[in-house]
């Protein structure tokens, strides 16, 4: 039974403890104009199927598929998956979740190109432990793409000319339009491809 004293306690303001005040989940949100859902069509996919309203803040949903019909692959996701943004949003990011799975071997590395078919915009990346951080400490894990270029290229050290990713550790890839001016006003075309080397 609780006695009085505790059930005042229980009723006091938190004050200072950000884990009772209001607003504690945005603090620790991604910065304000992240894209959650976007649409895709997939390079290669003959079934001429889309997929309608993708939640892009987690990586596998979006190079964990090569079909609209397929089962989720999950991070570094599937080689053969070319998602096309259908509508990434001009005047906002992505920034796709991932998790670097605990036993993923030493020299396994990947990127993502952006194409140079269904090319709208260039794209800035940078991977980050942060979400929505275009600034990250190294300058391996930052490019601004044009169309065909590989975008941040990661690994498991080694090598270590590419941005260093740790097992167990979760990480952003955090994407933006550098220039819209080639978009519709609904939302850029921009073709991506998943690169993968597995040892």
């Amino acid at each position: 039974m609780l006695s009085a004293a505790l059930l005042v306690l229980a009723m006091t303001p938190a004050g200072d403890d950000t884990i009772f005040q209001d607003g504690f989940d945005a603090a620790i949100e991604c910065p304000a104009g992240r894209q959650a859902l976007a649409d895709f069509a997939y390079g290669g996919d003959n079934s001429l199927r889309n997929r309608y309203n993708v939640d892009v803040t987690n990586w596998d949903n979006i190079w964990g598929h090569a079909t609209a019909l397929d089962a989720v692959v999950p991070f570094p996701g599937r080689a053969n998956a070319v998602p096309i943004f259908l509508n990434f949003d001009p005047a906002g990011y992505v920034a796709a979740h991932f998790d670097v799975p605990i036993g993923m071997l030493p020299n396994t590395y990947g990127w993502i190109a952006q194409t140079e078919y269904n090319h709208e915009a260039d794209l800035t990346a940078a991977i980050s432990p942060v979400c929505g951080d275009f600034s990250p400490a190294a300058q391996h894990c930052f490019s601004q793409g044009t169309g065909g270029a590989n975008l941040v290229p990661w690994s498991v050290p080694p090598p270590n000319t590419f941005c260093a990713l740790q097992p167990g550790v979760g990480y952003y890839l955090n994407l933006k339009v550098t220039d819209s001016s080639g978009c519709e006003a609904s939302g850029c075309v921009i073709g991506t491809a998943n690169n993968l080397h597995i040892p």
